[in-house]
Formats: C-alpha cells, sequence, structure tokens
C-alpha cells in the first residue's frame, strides 16, 4: 500500500507541470498574460524546461510588450531543435521593434572557432580526440623502444601524432575556460549607463538600451557586488549594474 501511494504521488510529480503548463496556455489565450507568465516561470523554476515553454513565455512578453525579456526567451528556445526555427522567425520580428540598436562588431575567425566548438563537438569532445591522437602516438613510441618498429621509418607519424594530439588538448581547455568565463546577456531595462568603473560617479562609457546584446565577464564581475563587467557589440567594455540585464 506504501508503495502504491509513493507511486502516485511520484506519478503525479511527473504530471504537474504538464498540468501547469496547459493552464498557463489557458490563461495565454484567454488574455491573462501576468497570470500566465507567473505559472510559465514556476515551471521554469522547477527546472522543467523546454522550446515550448520558452517559446510561450516569449509570445507572453511580446504581449506584455517587454521585448527584451521577449527576446532572452526567444534565444532561450532557440537552443532547442525542435522550436529552432520558429524561435528565429520570432526574433526576427522582436528585432525589429527595438527603436535603437547596437552597432555590432563580427566576430573574429578564431572567435567563431571557439563559438563552434563549444557548440558543436563541446571542449570534451575535442579533449577526447587529443587524447586519443596523444596516446596512439605514445603506443608507437613504446612499441618503438621494444623493436616492434623501427623509430626511423615512423618518427614522422609519432612526432605528429604527440604534436597534433596535445594541441587539441590545449583548445580543448582554452574553449572549456572561455565557455566558463564569458556568457551571452540581454539588455532588458529601457536603458543602462555603461560605466569606466563599477560606480556609478565614474567616468560614462556608453548607454546600453533594451534588447542590446552584451557578453559579461562572470570572472571580472565578481569583483563587484551587484555590477556586471561587460562588453557591448560595438567592442567597448565597462560596468552595468546587474539589474536589468538577463544572462543566457
Amino acid at each position: 500500500m506504501l508503495f502504491l501511494l509513493t507511486f502516485s504521488h511520484q506519478l503525479l510529480a511527473q504530471q504537474s507541470p504538464q498540468v501547469i503548463f496547459d493552464q498557463a496556455n489557458e490563461l495565454l489565450e484567454s488574455g491573462d498574460l501576468i497570470g500566465a507568465m507567473e505559472q510559465y516561470r514556476n515551471i521554469e523554476s522547477e527546472g522543467q524546461v523546454s522550446g515550448a515553454l520558452y517559446v510561450n513565455m516569449g509570445i507572453a512578453a511580446v504581449q506584455l510588450d517587454s521585448m527584451g525579456i521577449a527576446k532572452y526567451y526567444f534565444l532561450k528556445a532557440k537552443n532547442f531543435k525542435t522550436t529552432q526555427e520558429k524561435a528565429e522567425n520570432a526574433l526576427e520580428y522582436v528585432n525589429s521593434q527595438f527603436s535603437r540598436r547596437s552597432a555590432i562588431l563580427p566576430k573574429l575567425p578564431w572567435d567563431r572557432a571557439i563559438d563552434w566548438i563549444n557548440n558543436v563537438p563541446g571542449a570534451a569532445g575535442i579533449f577526447v580526440i587529443g587524447f586519443l591522437l596523444t596516446l596512439s602516438g605514445l603506443v608507437l613510441l613504446y612499441a618503438c623502444w621494444f623493436g616492434s618498429f623501427e623509430f626511423q621509418n615512423i618518427s614522422s607519424y609519432i612526432i605528429t601524432l604527440i604534436i597534433t594530439g596535445s594541441a587539441f588538448g590545449i583548445l580543448a581547455f582554452y574553449a572549456d575556460y572561455v565557455d566558463q568565463r564569458y556568457d551571452h546577456a540581454i539588455m532588458i531595462n529601457n536603458s543602462n549607463r555603461v560605466y569606466q568603473n563599477a560606480d556609478r560617479n565614474a567616468a560614462l562609457v556608453s548607454i546600453a538600451y533594451e534588447g542590446y546584446d552584451l557578453t559579461v565577464d562572470h570572472w571580472k564581475s565578481n569583483e563587484e557586488e551587484n555590477w556586471l563587467y561587460v562588453r557591448l557589440g560595438n567592442g567597448q567594455y565597462g560596468w552595468i549594474p546587474e539589474n536589468g540585464v538577463k544572462v543566457l
């Protein structure tokens, strides 16, 4: 009997996010946007996230005229294959609604390569490849020591494998370092000043407006409470109050 009660409780717990999601959708359709958003956020706080959840949160934010928040949720939805295309179309519309747009410098090829590594194979995948290449070179080297091969005949292969594997390993560590230190963020307030130092009396660097794309340096941001050290799309760096910035 106890087992049945426990199983029933677990089953209800598993079903509850879907029930809440359906209720939130009904609120959204009926025009209760604030109620719908509260329900969606309850699901998000429980860790039961999905592309559909973020798309609906973005739609609710658009109807609430919170375009910065809408952009944030559509970018989150873009990370799910099932909603990637829908999110991209929604982002085109949202971006067209901002009255001010930041100048955006194109990423360097090296930065694009690091982004690709973190998003596709992952730093761990690159590290595994590097490890296997290095291991293969070491195995051949040991085989030469024990007389299975002549070192002179395969020395170039051994050196190439070890150097290439080591390079892949270093690349993996750097990609992981970038992934841990930096994050994409969206400005959701109407505007925030960007300062040279974490002080509202410091020299003004620029002004960030709703919808601006920012790159947050977490390591440097940890030096100051309630402030973020960011890179703007135009390449400028500065400190911005944490309030009003949503980190992806």
